[in-house]
């Protein structure tokens, strides 16, 4: 029967510092609020105190590159033990949750120890989270290594919540390694479950853990760009689609001719985002093998890392060639867009022009109109016998009286319906005259 001595679950998880229009100030916040979080939840669930001066240094991003909150108490009646480590990197954080129960366990009482570790893992902080690797380890006692593949699948199943078969096998410090990662390796969530032979492979793995912190954050680093890629590529299109369907501009109105000229400006910053991950790929790929052959170099001659070789190979011959074809396919298009881009500029300036000269064109008229009614509304009113005069013509005497102002046949509303009128009727004259002129000068 298999026995695992001092069950151990690691968890990986990087956040990136800064995204598309999030600078790093405002992520800093945002992730030492997390940290706090952090120290809050261990008081509560664990009873655990820390000084302001531990507080202070773990919450210290920028003074100290890397800090602990340990925690030791009482969980679920098992006694744990561990502790959060974050470093402050380049370009991301990272944080180590190392949570470990001391004595001998049977399959089933692993997982349950799991359930209760499981219990102390944070939620993620709201920020740009570039992947997790779980990592469960502890040295057998007992067991076979098919006891062994199944508690891995247990464990997967237990973190997962889901039936999972290992993608990935191997040997490391001469433990037996699971390698997991669900349905599909974009998802950016992986399991690695270590069983070690005995208790000196299991104390030797502790100076491996800044290595495998690097290596699993190179990974991560390397399918986040990929999965952002293909993201891109999708928008890339679909603008492309977009502005293509918008070529016939005399067919748009200014409000289409100004989005179609929002889609270009998008397309353009896109595809420069889709060469800055092919970028983060290639030199990614470099840093994982670098650190992948200094692993190799530490551990044991017999060790078969193979399964972390196989991600290399696959990401190298895959990620890269498929990007570069996408930007190869896009460039063209961003040259022909850049064309229609004159085009539809010219329009929305020839637009905005029209739009300025009728607006131009309808404020004279109106002053013209306005003109024209004071002028014959001040006649009136110095005329002595305007009323009188007015009742010669009873046709204009009736559209007078038809102002809804003053009592009817009074003087005011005879001396205010007659400005009114001459005002409308001048406007009319020069909207007519205007479009007469227009058309001659445009022939």
């Amino acid at each position: 029967m298999l026995k695992l001595v001092d069950p151990t679950l690691n968890l990986f998880s990087y956040t990136l510092k800064q995204g598309l229009g999030v600078g790093e100030p405002e992520t800093r916040k945002v992730y030492v609020k997390f940290l706090d979080g952090l120290a809050e939840q261990l008081h509560k669930k664990l009873n655990v105190s820390f000084t302001p001066e531990q507080k202070q240094k773990f919450l210290a991003l920028q003074e100290k590159t890397v800090a602990d909150l340990p925690f030791t108490g009482n969980l679920n009646n098992h006694p744990v033990n561990g502790r959060y480590r974050r470093w402050n990197v380049t370009d991301n954080y990272q944080l180590l949750f190392d949570g470990y129960v001391d004595g001998k366990y049977e399959s089933t009482q692993v997982i349950k120890l799991i359930e209760t570790l499981q219990y102390l893992i944070p939620q993620p902080p709201q920020l740009e989270n570039i992947g997790k690797t779980w990592m469960l380890s502890g040295w057998l006692e007992s067991g076979t290594d098919l006891e062994g593949e199944e508690l891995a699948k247990q464990v997967y199943k237990c973190l997962f919540a889901k039936d999972g078969v290992s993608q990935g096998s191997g040997e490391f410090l001469g433990g037996k390694v699971a390698e997991f990662w669900g349905d599909k390796l974009e998802d950016n969530l992986q399991l690695l479950v270590i069983l070690y032979p005995d208790e000196a492979a299991f104390r030797e793995c502790s100076n491996f853990y800044v290595g495998w912190l690097d290596l699993l954050c190179y990974r991560h680093k390397i399918i986040w760009a990929y999965e952002k890629s293909l993201l891109l590529k999708e928008r890339l299109v679909s603008n492309y689609n977009q502005i293509v369907e918008m070529r016939n501009t005399s067919r748009l109105n200014l409000q289409k001719l100004m989005e179609a000229m929002g889609k270009l400006s998008e397309f353009a910053i896109d595809l420069n985002y889709l060469e800055l991950q092919y970028s983060t790929i290639k030199v990614n790929l470099e840093k994982y093998e670098a650190k992948l052959a200094e692993m190799k170099t530490l551990a044991r001659p017999t060790d078969d890392l193979q399964f972390l070789q196989d991600f290399w190979n696959k990401a190298e011959q895959t990620y890269p060639k498929q990007i570069q074809k996408d930007i190869d396919n896009f460039r063209p298009c961003l040259e022909i867009l850049r064309s229609l881009t004159d085009t539809i500029r010219g329009t929305v300036e020839i637009r905005k022009a029209e739009s300025d000269r009728t607006f131009q064109t309808a404020v004279g008229i109106l002053g013209v109109g306005l003109s024209t009614g004071g002028t014959v509304a001040s006649v009136a009113s110095a005329t002595a016998n305007f009323k009188t005069e007015i009742a010669q013509y009873p046709k204009l005497n009736f559209a007078i009286n038809m102002v809804p102002i003053f009592s009817p046949g009074s003087e005011l509303r005879l001396i205010l319906g007659s400005g009114i009128l001459s005002a409308l009727a001048a406007s009319l004259v020069t909207a007519i005259i205007i479009g007469v002129w227009l058309r001659i000068f445009r022939r």
